[in-house]
């Protein structure tokens, strides 16, 4: 992929900007909450629950995708140009799209997994779950994670991708000036949920670059909310910006693909877990293991006894090297093939803005040790970090909660 130079400089914002950007976010928000609602009361009315994802209003809805626990509609062409009234500039061939199911995990995990608090965070999610590489960078940054919320986060961001094959033979490179939101909030009725929002920027210090970019379009609003058995509701209504009716088969191929990311959440949760721990070298984590190392008989019901031969040889001989590659990253326990778990991360190169694969292989014992990290915590972590590097200005932004202002204080509720 072409590496992509940034345009644009760091974005100094006026309070009206920033304002509007707010409102616009509320806006996107309110509507989907409003037709998330309409989707559960027009749910089955003897056990008044919502409709299974793939059973959705035929009259509104076409199915073009279905799984297990996703399927993928676009709102009938009729129902489209009579209902659609989109915020910003005229849209050309807009495409609405309906992404619903659920998710087998816990909401903050999903939240942890889409949280996106600067442009590396969108960079690894893209390439991880979305397997398409991103350029650009965070030009404003209107919100942070709080104590509250840790999961908080506003900015204005310009990024650009190029479309895999086929469709990079016949559509030029598209870049996007958005605002995006992610957070969670508690709702009238008392439910907590997990909200994304995303939405063009039409900021003039932004303007369109020359050909053969072209500034493309994207919306979406996305729900999650905990539901019962382990599982997290799952509503994400997008708006997308055609390049003519030809390339629709296409888009919404790949429109699924990407959608698809989205479920996929919980494991790129555990990936920032583990790439938290190697990062910060838990203390915790070494004196568990110490703890285990003085236990024999636990020892010996964590390990096999190939692996226990292994750490005996080791112990025996001091110069014997240890190899990186089947050894436990966290511990350090050398590992034979049954017990070591392959986890591939995406990490920033220290020479450039692109990403690097990084093999890793932990034991069991270790893995669990991670996926028990909680989501919250980590998040307040990550940005106390942040906070250190960058100063005193990034503190600042974690003060000032998206819904601060009591003209955007959410009250929504399922009976309004």
């Amino acid at each position: 992929m072409t590496r992509w130079r940034v345009p644009f400089a760091r974005l100094d914002l006026s309070i009206d900007e920033q304002q509007q950007c707010h409102e616009l976010t509320f806006q996107v928000l309110d509507r989907t909450l409003r037709s998330y609602d309409e989707r559960d009361d027009e749910g089955d009315r003897h056990t008044k629950s919502p409709w299974h994802h793939a059973k959705l209003d035929s009259t509104r809805w076409k199915q073009l995708k279905t799984q297990a626990n996703a399927s993928l509609y676009a709102e009938r062409t009729s129902v489209t140009h009579r209902d659609l009234n989109l915020p910003g500039d005229n849209w050309e061939n807009p495409c609405v799209l309906l992404a619903v199911g659920t998710i087998k995990g816990d909401l903050d995990e999903v939240m942890f997994g889409i949280e996106t608090s600067d442009f590396l965070a969108m960079q690894v999610w893209s390439e991880t779950l979305g397997k398409q590489p991103l350029d650009g960078a965070v030009r404003a940054q209107l919100a942070g994670p709080t104590d509250v919320d840790p999961f908080q986060f506003m900015g204005v961001t310009w990024m650009v991708g190029e479309q895999a094959w086929p469709l990079n033979m016949v559509v030029r490179p598209r870049d996007f000036v958005i605002v995006s939101a992610t957070g969670t909030m508690v709702r009238a009725n008392g439910e907590r949920v997990g909200y994304e929002v995303v939405q063009p920027a039409n900021l003039p210090q932004c303007p369109p670059l020359p050909k053969p970019m072209i500034r493309g379009k994207i919306m979406y609003g996305a729900i999650y909310k905990q539901q019962e058995g382990g599982t997290v509701d799952v509503y994400i209504q997008m708006y997308v910006e055609t390049q003519g009716r030809i390339l629709d088969k296409l888009v919404v191929a790949a429109m699924w693909a990407s959608t698809l990311g989205f479920w996929d959440s919980p494991r790129l949760s555990e990936l920032k877990k583990l790439q938290w721990c190697l990062a910060n070298s838990s203390v915790k984590r070494r004196e568990q293991i110490s703890a285990v190392a003085r236990n024999d008989c636990l020892r010996d019901l964590v390990y096999c006894e190939t692996c226990l031969e292994k750490r005996r040889q080791l112990s025996r001989h001091r110069n014997a090297r240890l190899d990186d590659e089947t050894a436990c990253a966290l511990c350090a326990t050398p590992l034979c093939s049954n017990c070591r778990v392959k986890r591939l991360l995406e990490v920033q190169s220290e020479r450039s803005a692109k990403l690097l694969d990084l093999h890793v292989v932990v034991c069991y014992v270790c893995l669990a040790f991670v996926q028990q990290q909680r989501p919250a915590e980590l998040a307040k972590d990550n940005q106390k970090q942040r906070q250190d590097e960058s100063g005193h200005d990034s503190q600042r932004l974690t003060t000032w909660s998206i819904w601060d202002q009591p003209a955007l204080a959410p009250s929504w509720s399922p009976e309004t």
